[in-house]
């Protein structure tokens, strides 16, 4: 799968070891929302990360964390990105998203509408915002996600049991914070797979070695990130803010496509 060794455990080095080599950034800014983080560098480097679903684990800090955070540079907060503590988390994802922010020349969202062409597409622990959006372009969709009920909504622990009949899958950065993309990596070999952020760093060759066809980012380079980080500070998904444009990244490499 990468040049780690063929594990999961190597692609989480890696994205490790890219952001460290990357220029570090000293914080100006961190918010910590309800559905969503942001950093912003003094160099004016900004980014957008995840928090757990549901959000309400960002609202019990540790007073140390706390301290912590606003004494770190961009790597230290990077460093975090393998955290327990979805505090911590929170503004890592937020402090790599910054570190390697993803560039102007993606492609419009509308451009992935009519590639499943009817297969199925498995989305695991989405944004609820996402699943709704992908079912207004009539996808055929099926949700692993445990903090929600309805139709075509499974346990996310049956995921792997149902990939076998998804072309397509959707993940996001929560599978990376809990490690479920550990046991789905086997399942993900010939299908075309989708990685949404926001808190994930633009490395498409590392992605690409473990089988991410595409990546959804918001765009941040060369934009003003204030907007953005008043709708976040405010409670709101990023998935949502006005001021905040997803683009498609097609990654080239992709080693476990077949």
């Amino acid at each position: 799968m990468d040049r780690k060794g063929g594990t999961a455990m190597g692609l989480y080095e890696e994205i490790q070891e890219r952001l460290l080599s990357a220029r570090d950034g000293e914080l100006e800014s961190l918010v910590l929302g309800w559905k969503g983080s942001a950093v912003v560098l003094k160099d004016g480097r900004w980014g957008i990360g995840a928090v757990p679903p549901g959000g309400g684990a960002t609202l019990s800090p540790r007073e140390d964390h706390t301290r912590r955070l606003l004494l770190s540079g961009a790597k230290d907060l990077a460093k975090l990105l393998v955290s327990p503590y979805p505090q911590e988390y929170a503004a890592a994802s937020a402090a790599a998203a910054a570190i390697a922010p993803a560039p102007e020349e993606g492609l419009p969202l509308e451009s992935l509408l009519p590639l499943p062409g009817g297969e199925r597409v498995s989305l695991v622990t989405p944004d609820p915002w996402v699943t709704d959006f992908l079912r207004d372009w009539n996808w055929n969709i099926s949700v692993f996600d445990d903090g929600r009920r309805g139709l075509n909504v499974f346990p996310e622990w049956t995921a792997s049991q149902h990939l076998n009949s998804s072309g397509w899958v959707w993940l996001t950065a929560e599978v990376f914070r809990t490690r479920s993309f550990f046991s789905l990596l086997p399942f993900l070999s010939g299908k075309k797979v989708v990685l949404q952020g926001p808190g994930i760093p633009f490395l498409p060759d590392v992605y690409g070695q473990a089988g991410i066809s595409f990546l959804v980012l918001p765009e941040t380079s060369g934009t003003d990130g204030s907007a953005a980080m008043r709708y976040v500070a405010s409670g709101g998904t990023p998935w949502t803010c006005p001021d905040l444009r997803w683009r498609v990244h097609p990654v080239s490499g992709q080693g476990r496509q077949g």
